[in-house]
């Protein structure tokens, strides 16, 4: 989206919640937050000190129509909630979409004056907005930081831009320690901080990074996340800090595309079983959009096409990257940059390196998809993800034939061709 009132663009829902503070919750599931965080609603929320009230209505009677009318008719007689100062949210596991989507779709009818919303919209974007308009506080939702892009494999479509890396390199630890410091002076809170790759079990320091990480940031994150290719196995010092804090890997499956690394999977997820090391385990089909080359020259495209087309595709892409202390809104604008497939412009990102100066209500709207333009210069290069792209790999994790160079203008098909 492009900027039309920079550092206004959400007064309206800002305003709301502001004269909204208090944080009700009804539904169930109260003891995980939301996605990848395990934690307590209210556990996770205390960087905001707010007063919370939880509304229990078990989720197996979520479904039930008439019930659910029912109980809201008997809980509005019991707290009175229309004349509460709160925010309402329609709250089960974040997987029970059905459930949620009943119980608000009631709340906002019960209550078309109040800020009504599910879980998941309320925890992707509107907690950024609340957090700021009434405690002043920055909540981002999702960071990704590259701890090396030495990688175990060479998959054609890598969402890192493998192999257009010519000299993959790891992040002296200092550095990355930096970047941390650089990024919680300017933000309170981060849902997820994920440490991605390349493949970051490679990296020599990554134990040493995350326990430095959740010693001195750990009350600012609300959970560590560690992408992997399932190729490698933790030693023990960092199977035993991997535990200790709570890592979650997440672990890719390329085993259709990579027959051989069957076997080293099914000893990893044993070998993390066995050490109760948490982990998400991806579909035996896993899928990649295949975001570079483009299959058409969007260069060619005017701003505002471009601008409507990142609208659809800025929506659906759920990570931030940090990289020498810049927020870049789109993780692959970045990683094209490393891989010298773009320049790098400050169109793309949000610098924190002089805290003392930045504009907050800039910054989340930032963080929530506004810009300049109200695209990535990447755009024009790029695929895009989802309703912008319907192009995916056959299965995930085709290894390419060597290291490519990249031209201006090169399309998918010429890429294609040469890794024949």
């Amino acid at each position: 989206m492009k900027w039309k009132n920079k550092g206004h663009e959400f007064e309206e829902s800002g305003i709301k919640f502001k004269n909204n503070p208090k944080l009700i919750f009804i539904g169930d599931d109260f003891d995980q937050t939301h996605y990848y965080i395990d934690k307590p609603v209210n556990e996770f929320l205390n960087f905001l000190n707010p007063e919370i009230e939880f509304i229990k209505i078990p989720r197996k009677y979520a479904k039930r129509k008439m019930f659910v009318k029912l109980m809201l008719l008997l809980l509005e007689i019991k707290y009175n909630f229309r004349k509460q100062k709160a925010v309402i949210i329609a709250h089960y596991h974040y997987t029970k979409l059905k459930e949620i989507g009943i119980l608000s779709k009631y709340l906002k009818r019960f209550y078309p004056k109040k800020p009504v919303f599910d879980t998941n919209e309320f925890f992707e974007k509107y907690l950024s907005i609340y957090a700021l308009y009434t405690a002043n506080k920055v909540y981002v939702r999702d960071t990704c930081i590259i701890a090396t892009t030495v990688c175990t494999l060479n998959c054609k479509y890598c969402l890192n831009f493998t192999p257009f890396i010519k000299e993959p390199a790891s992040v002296p630890l200092e550095k990355l320690k930096e970047e941390a410091d650089i990024y919680f002076k300017s933000v309170d809170k981060a849902g997820f901080f994920q440490i991605s790759g390349g493949e970051p079990l490679s990296y020599k320091y990554l134990g040493d990074y995350i326990e430095w990480l959740a010693e001195n940031y750990g009350k600012q994150i609300g959970q560590i996340l560690l992408a992997t290719n399932g190729t490698l196995i933790p030693n023990k010092k960092l199977t035993k800090i991997l535990k200790k804090y709570n890592v979650i890997l997440l672990l890719d499956n390329y085993t259709a595309a990579v027959p051989r690394l069957k076997p080293i999977r099914d000893n990893l997820i044993k070998y993390l079983e066995e050490n109760k090391i948490d982990y998400r385990n991806y579909a035996d089909k896993q899928e990649f959009f295949r975001f570079f080359p483009a299959n058409e020259d969007y260069s060619r495209w005017s701003d505002e096409e471009l601008a409507e087309r990142a609208d659809k595709c800025w929506g659906l892409q759920p990570w931030r990257n940090l990289r020498n202390g810049r927020v870049y809104y789109c993780n692959f604008s970045s990683f094209a940059v490393t891989a010298g497939i773009i320049k790098d412009n400050p169109v793309n990102y949000f610098d924190l390196n002089n805290a003392e100066n930045i504009d907050k209500k800039v910054f989340i709207e930032f963080l929530l998809g506004y810009s300049e333009q109200g695209y990535d210069t990447f755009c024009k290069h790029c695929n895009g993800i989802n309703t912008a792209n319907i192009l995916t790999t056959d299965i995930a994790g085709r290894q390419a034939k060597c290291k490519h160079d990249w031209h201006e203008g090169m399309t998918l098909q010429e890429y294609e061709e040469a890794d024949r």
